[in-house]
């Protein structure tokens, strides 16, 4: 099998609501979709989810950098996927959403071929599937509270939480959400670097001691890696490393540091399943829980995410939504129950997706 050609195009997702992050309101999320032929008639799908803060990518860098792939992409073996990725490092390294486009267009390749999902390849079948839980954007106290309001009611024992404007508000925030949803309902925050340095990260902490606070994601900014340790050793509460863990090479530098207690691996940030495996790894070696996040990808950047879940024992969550709250999702397949929350990996050969037109 050799790859023929790849095709790129844009892929504009229409959400529900905003996603509003400390550093950002996006009401479209502005990717690109990957197709690559074979000679034996198959075609592999990625998505690159790029975010312009965190990846340091845009829509229009990464559709050029995929483009630009295509020149040592054609007449390779799918298979081959370390010589693949290798060149990838070598030649577009600030493009990991790029990178992780391929790869798991890679991966769908191979899972086809084969006639396996592609779970069978990262390693087979450690859990039957895994729970999702909601995400609330950051808006004013009364709008998330009513959200969460509601995601409770329908169930949801546990809420991932965007904050990280400014500390006062913050505790607002999670004030009108425990009076709204109880205490029994476990919190995630998310600050998304939000609270910028330790100290103001440390004293808001001990502010919101009276929550359910299960840990809190990426408190500093995410070149403070001095910041985020003093954090992580100075409360109880556990910390989560998100925009300061991209690839191996930043897990490595936290396990070192002790700089958090749990890691956030995103496909985006870290070029795909093939070096998403890598941190896994060394994260499992030194003890540290990961989730995997997400980028508010389409059904089928979302479906490689739980085939990764499904075969890594190390992920203790994930938050592949994205399809959930999408208008225009390009692709079918992606296996969650909307009431319940559940996601059940496909059995289908590669990703397990199709695009509906």
């Amino acid at each position: 099998m050799r790859i023929t050609s790849i095709e790129v195009k844009l892929l504009n997702l229409e959400l529900q609501s905003a996603l509003n992050v400390a550093y950002g309101s996006y009401p479209v999320l502005e990717y690109a979709m990957l197709k690559i032929h074979t000679d034996d008639g198959l075609t592999g799908l990625g998505e690159a989810s790029p975010d312009p803060e965190v990846t340091g990518e845009t829509q229009n860098s990464v559709i050029a950098a995929l483009h630009q792939a295509s020149s040592y992409l054609l007449g390779n073996d799918p298979f081959d996927i370390e010589h693949i990725i290798n060149l990838c490092l070598e030649k577009i390294p600030a493009f990991p959403s790029a990178m992780a486009a391929i790869d798991m267009a890679l991966h769908d390749l191979m899972g086809q071929s084969l006639g396996v999902p592609v779970y069978r390849l990262l390693g087979g079948k450690c859990r039957p599937g895994i729970g999702l839980y909601p995400v609330i954007p950051m808006d004013n106290p009364e709008v998330m509270a009513g959200m969460s309001r509601m995601f409770s009611e329908k169930g949801a024992a546990v809420l991932k939480v965007k904050i990280g404007s400014d500390p006062d508000t913050d505790y607002l925030r999670l004030k009108a959400i425990h009076d709204a949803v109880g205490g029994s309902v476990k919190l995630r925050l998310d600050v998304n670097q939000g609270w910028k340095d330790a100290r103001t990260s440390l004293c808001t902490i001990a502010r919101l001691s009276e929550f359910n606070i299960e840990w809190i994601e990426q408190p500093v900014a995410a070149g403070d890696i001095d910041g985020l340790a003093a954090v992580t050793a100075g409360v109880e509460i556990p910390i989560m490393a998100d925009e300061s863990c991209h690839g191996p090479e930043d897990l490595l530098k936290i396990v070192c540091r002790h700089a958090a207690d749990l890691i956030n691996i995103k496909l985006m940030k870290c070029g795909g399943l093939y070096q998403a495996a890598k941190m896994a790894a060394i994260a499992q070696a030194a003890g540290l829980p990961c989730i995997l996040g997400s980028m508010g990808e389409s059904s089928i950047g979302s479906s490689a995410g739980l085939h990764f879940v499904t075969a890594k024992s190390g992920i203790l969550a994930c938050e592949l939504i994205g399809p959930l709250f999408i208008n225009n999702d390009p692709a079918g397949g992606f296996p969650v129950n909307k009431e319940t929350f559940q996601a059940v990996p496909s059995d289908l050969p590669g990703l397990g997706v199709h695009l509906y037109d």
